[in-house]
């Protein structure tokens, strides 16, 4: 008897659902680590010394995260995307703002509100979206270090809870 023929196997095909999981689970790290690459590029400088690290940084926490409580692996990453993503994508709305606004002369901010503001008030909305762009760039990130933080302290107090619990019962047993 030939050796193929007497070993049996089961198959089961991928539900299209399953096969969605995995494309997910696959396209949206991949879509959000393309963005982060488009996006730290039309930073320059400050992308590649401020960005990129700061963004590196949370990948790695909400990895970390993800590793280290297997309870929470999928709110984890998806806080993780979401986080890095919404951090990059409201910066390039910062700088895009920036432009509009660096743009814009007093003139035409009196012709539109239909009121004499001061010479100044172009250069002080510019001035004002920058500085904000700047604690932005550094505030996200470590709020996002934070909650990360919180949630590895609260799971590792939980879990020597319950490691104390077991052993009270398993004293109590005796």
């Amino acid at each position: 008897m030939d050796r193929n023929t007497s070993r049996i196997s089961y198959r089961q095909g991928m539900s299209s659902q399953e096969l969605g999981s995995y494309i997910k689970a696959i396209a949206i790290p991949i879509g959000v680590f393309l963005l982060a690459l488009v996006i730290i590029g039309q930073f320059g400088a400050f992308g590649q010394n401020i960005l990129a690290p700061a963004a590196s940084i949370m990948w790695i926490a909400g990895a970390a995260v993800a590793l280290k409580i297997p309870s929470q692996r999928k709110s984890a990453l998806n806080e993780t995307h979401a986080a890095v993503a919404g951090y990059l994508a409201g910066l390039m709305l910062l700088k895009w703002l920036i432009g509009i606004a660096a743009t814009t002369s007093s003139e035409q901010l009196m012709a539109t509100y239909s009121q004499a503001l001061p010479v100044s008030t172009g250069s002080t909305i510019s001035g004002f979206l920058q500085s904000m762009l700047w604690i932005l760039s550094f505030m996200t990130p470590i709020t996002f270090l934070t909650l990360q933080g919180k949630k590895f302290i609260t799971f590792r107090r939980t879990s020597a809870k319950n490691k104390v619990m077991e052993q009270i019962r398993g004293i109590r047993e005796r």
